[in-house]
């Protein structure tokens, strides 16, 4: 596609105007802008009512880029309109440097001829020249040149130029080292390990006092969160714990009053059988005086003074006290029996057992036992609840708590970040460029300046990749925010090598500037190669 190019006058824009594809979302329509540059842009044929001239309006820019859609959001001014035509031109008010450097780049393109058409000036520089004489002098010296004649200024500012490139020449020289042999990077710090501490489950934050800047101990609680569904259960539990001691104590009255009553009931059998004793004792009394009476009526029977009817009338009698005594007897044993195996349990009546004691134990032993397991519920729920509150990992150094006191929290949000300051280390960020240039392992001069001390370091991490991109909130549009190629978006972490020398945390604490020196390694692979074998020969 053909380049155009047309002169005008250098003062009549500040910027190129490209026509390459930018589209633009405005009040809800999305069209493709006629031109534009760094400084605003121009839309025919907005659909749309015609904004007023310097109205500031709100505008999404979409700028095809190679291969990838760049989006971004920007404030512009409208500084001309033209109702006939449906045009207005805006210039930018709010404009990121990432997307300024991101259209700057795009335009430089276009002009150098890689990309499409250029449609604006390529101003013209005008320098203005100063006619030099072409005449020689043709004034003669006379033989003897007087004092005042001597070259002394020619002499000193011969001196003067000569020393000036000497500085000059020598300070290019340290440059050519520093560029070509080292690398200097000033955007280090020297960093610990940091714990970033988030909720474990919905709930209410409580404070415990601690603040940012604080020494914490591990396992110390620096945040609490009360979960309230937690919290009912915790309330729960202590309420069916009192509720069994409660139902216990109860149960306890309840067997006391159970053995008193027993305890009448041992005395009230004691006497039964005693009284069974006494009785059973008469009855074989009894029996012997009936037994007298049948001998001597059957004596008397066989004399022939006494009927055969009254005879038999005597042996019934003997028989029934004889079989009323062994029921006696039995009867007596096995309350005997009873009362020895039920002594202060249970009462036989003759006819049906009383007593609930055994009943009313095992009631009381199995309340025991519910009070045991709602105490170990309520444990439980005390464990959880230590559980979601935010402990510090390890000993070390608050940093931030982002959370007032009595808000809610959501699972995942954070709520401390805590700093471990005895592992330090140094972290540096690069830009793509000089990334290429240092290598795992490598040694390292790191200059603290706020102690004007040097130490030496090694390079253990390099990542490229972490802050080359940046995710876009998905709410709005899937996609990447695109990051300059001068944007320090690498990162590399140095060692220090002796880890005795920085081991007062409060002198070489977390967060210290620091300027990191390396040696570069070329980034060609023909010269990397002949430097190999040249090492190798000598």
């Amino acid at each position: 596609m053909a380049v155009k190019i047309k002169r005008e006058r250098p003062d009549q824009r500040r910027h190129h105007r490209v026509t390459a594809p930018l589209f633009v979302r405005v009040d809800g329509h999305r069209l493709r802008a006629t031109d534009w540059s760094l400084g605003g842009l121009r839309i025919d044929g907005y659909p749309g009512e015609i904004p007023v001239a310097g109205a500031e309006l709100p505008f999404h820019l979409t700028l095809p880029f190679q291969g990838f859609d760049v989006s971004f959001d920007i404030k512009a001014e409208v500084v001309r309109t033209n109702a006939a035509e449906k045009m207005f031109a805006v210039r930018y008010t709010e404009i990121g440097e990432r997307e300024r450097e991101l259209m700057q780049h795009f335009i430089e393109e276009l002009v150098r001829g890689s990309m499409s058409d250029v449609e604006d000036t390529i101003q013209r520089i005008d320098v203005p020249v100063t006619p030099a004489r072409l005449e020689p002098d043709t004034k003669k010296i006379p033989g003897a040149m007087p004092v005042r004649r001597w070259p002394v200024k020619t002499v000193v500012m011969t001196t003067f130029y000569a020393l000036a490139g000497l500085v000059i020449f020598g300070y290019a020289g340290l440059l050519g080292y520093s560029n070509f042999y080292r690398m200097e990077i000033q955007t280090a710090v020297i960093s610990a390990p940091v714990e970033v501490v988030t909720a474990q489950n919905d709930g209410q934050v409580v404070l415990t006092g601690v603040k940012p800047g604080d020494e914490v101990r591990a396992g110390e609680v620096v945040v609490n969160v009360l979960d309230n569904q937690l919290e009912r259960e915790i309330e729960l539990a202590d309420i069916a714990v009192k509720e069994r001691k409660a139902q216990l104590a109860y149960l306890k009255q309840k067997q006391t009053e159970e053995l008193e009553r027993l305890r009448g009931f041992a005395t009230v059998e004691m006497k039964n059988v005693k009284q069974s004793k006494v009785e059973l004792q008469g009855l074989r009394e009894q029996l012997k005086l009936v037994q007298q009476q049948h001998d001597r009526i059957k004596s008397l029977y066989e004399k022939g003074y006494m009927t055969a009817s009254k005879v038999d009338e005597v042996a019934k009698q003997v028989i029934e006290l004889e079989s009323l005594i062994e029921r006696r007897r039995i009867e007596l044993t096995s309350r005997a029996d009873l009362a020895e195996q039920n002594f202060g349990k249970r009462l036989y009546t003759g006819q049906t057992i009383e007593g609930q004691a055994p009943d009313v134990e095992a009631q009381v032993r199995l309340a025991e036992h519910e009070i045991a397991l709602a105490e170990e519920r309520r444990q439980s729920y005390e464990k959880q609840r230590e559980r979601v509150s935010v402990v510090a990992p390890f000993d070390g150094t608050v940093l931030q708590i982002p959370r007032i006191n009595g808000g809610s929290v959501r699972r995942g949000d954070t709520l401390a970040i805590i700093e471990q300051r005895r592992d330090r280390q140094v972290t540096a960020f690069l830009d793509q460029d000089e990334i290429l240039k240092v290598g795992l392992g490598d040694e390292a001069l790191v200059y603290i300046p706020s102690l004007s001390e040097t130490v030496k370091g090694r390079v253990v991490s390099i990542d490229r990749t972490s802050g080359f991109v940046r995710e876009q909130d998905q709410r709005q549009s899937p996609g990447y925010g695109w990051r300059g190629p001068h944007d320090r978006s690498a990162q590399i972490v140095i060692d220090f090598a002796d880890s005795k020398k920085i081991s007062d945390d409060d002198r070489y604490r977390a967060g210290l500037p620091v300027v990191v020196v390396f040696e570069q390694r070329s980034t060609n692979s023909l010269l990397t190669a002949i430097k190999k074998k040249f090492a190798v020969s000598m």
